[in-house]
């Protein structure tokens, strides 16, 4: 009886042919887990929108305070003794349209009510908190796992605070913008906007982020 064993070049050619399937079965993982990482930054930074603008909508507001301290009940509309960059102290809205979301000042396509940095965001993966100084409150105090909110005019920390944490080996993080509503008719004060900026870098490396305006009368 004849045996035929395999020859080296069908040895060799089956182990191209297995490398070229593993390579590819590796690769389809590697894109899923990117999915499903990307997928759940996304969710958890939409979950960390809402939970801020819920506590902005219905926490107590003193609209006199002369004083923005360490635990006040709502920081985020708190303005004592703040200096409102551009007009956003005496905003309008009318037809929809609010003249806090005009400014582009960085050219980046992106309303600087809604925007942490002052440049191109993508520059600031490696520097993330070196943030705009036309927010009202940034990240501050970051450790491996969280960051802490200071108020960004006297860098003063904000007890009990969160403006990020790690969610899945990245960082998520929160700040927000201030404006003063004005009544064009009597050009008093009726209420604050709150821009809620929550911003990551993706796996690659990409500036990713939700806004939203909280809008809170101050009676």
């Amino acid at each position: 009886m004849n045996k035929k064993g395999f020859t080296i070049i069908e040895l060799l050619i089956a182990f191209v042919i297995l490398f070229i399937l593993m390579t590819g079965f590796l690769k389809g993982i590697l894109l899923y887990m990117d999915y499903q990482i990307s997928n759940g930054l996304k969710n958890k930074a939409s979950e960390i929108a809402l939970k801020m603008s819920s506590q902005i909508q219905t926490a107590k507001l003193d609209a006199n305070a002369t004083s923005c301290p360490s635990n006040s009940t709502n920081p985020f509309l708190c303005d004592a003794g703040y200096t409102y960059p551009y007009d956003w102290g005496s905003a309008r809205c009318d037809g929809g349209n609010c003249t806090f979301e005009v400014q582009d000042s960085d050219g980046d396509g992106i309303a600087d009510f809604y925007d942490p940095y002052n440049g191109l965001n993508g520059n600031f993966k490696t520097n993330p908190t070196n943030t705009a100084g036309w927010l009202r409150i940034k990240p501050c105090n970051c450790d491996d796992s969280r960051c802490g909110c200071c108020y960004t005019d006297s860098g003063t920390l904000i007890n009990n605070a969160v403006c990020g944490e790690k969610y899945r080996g990245r960082f998520i993080y929160t700040g927000t913008t201030l404006a003063k509503l004005i009544n064009p008719a009597t050009n008093l004060e009726v209420g604050r906007v709150a821009g809620v900026i929550v911003w990551y870098f993706d796996t690659k490396g990409r500036y990713k982020y939700i806004s939203i305006p909280v809008m809170r009368d101050t009676r």
